[in-house]
């Protein structure tokens, strides 16, 4: 049996799944846990049909991705705990003359002041660290790719359904997942590379990935973070 991972292009955006080769009789796909597309497949089938098979399920795909999302959305941020940067945090509260929010390794906490409403209070707060974040790790990438004389981007953020990340060339910006903030930094840090790569490539060649990997090593590694 042999695994690898495999990013095609189905209408407007790609598709990342991971192909498992396997004795099976027929194409096999699921949707996993954490919203991975994983499709399985005997050794005897050419990847054109694979891919191709794949590409004829997107609509498939993109509705249990959402359901998948959503779901998880509701495991991230409960009433007593939050999942930071792929780390699970209790959630402690506390009343004061004003509201505010901060953490460490094992716990988020909330100051509140009387009558405020925690999730609003918890909300803003992820609002706030996503675009300090987001905007700290794009300023990173950019420097990073000092070569290729990009001109720096607008950094939006957004809730997105089944994507962590896209890019716009022609307006010249980068839109971000608010989910992002769950899932570990490494993770958050590849994907925004992979948006400004696609100012230098605009589809997922092997030119594409070169780039990737000359300048993030271990990309594959962080890919597998939330799969």
């Amino acid at each position: 049996m042999s695994i690898e991972k495999k990013v095609i292009q189905c209408k407007k955006y790609p598709i990342t799944y991971t192909l498992v080769i396997k004795q099976v009789k027929n194409i096999n796909m699921r949707i996993s846990p954490k919203g991975e597309v994983v499709v399985s497949a005997n050794p005897f089938i050419p990847m054109e049909k694979i891919d191709d098979f794949v590409s004829s399920k997107i609509s498939w795909i993109i509705e249990h991705q959402k359901s998948v999302m959503e779901q998880n959305a509701k495991t991230m941020i409960s009433d007593t705990h939050i999942l930071l940067f792929g780390n699970d945090l209790k959630i402690k509260k506390s009343k004061g003359k004003y509201n505010h929010v901060s953490y460490d390794n094992q716990y988020l906490y909330v100051q509140m002041k009387e009558g405020s409403d925690i999730d609003k209070v918890i909300r803003q707060f992820l609002d706030k660290l996503c675009k300090d974040v987001y905007t700290d790790v794009a300023m990173m990438t950019h420097k990073s790719l000092h070569d290729y004389q990009l001109p720096f981007p607008q950094i939006k953020i957004r809730d997105m359904k089944s994507r962590w990340g896209s890019c716009t060339p022609a307006k010249n910006s980068i839109t971000l997942n608010k989910k992002l903030i769950h899932y570990p930094f490494e993770f958050i840090e590849y994907v925004v590379l992979h948006e400004f790569v696609h100012f230098i490539q605009p589809n997922h060649s092997k030119a594409f990935y070169h780039i990737i990997e000359n300048y993030m090593p271990d990309y594959k590694e962080r890919m597998k973070l939330v799969g």
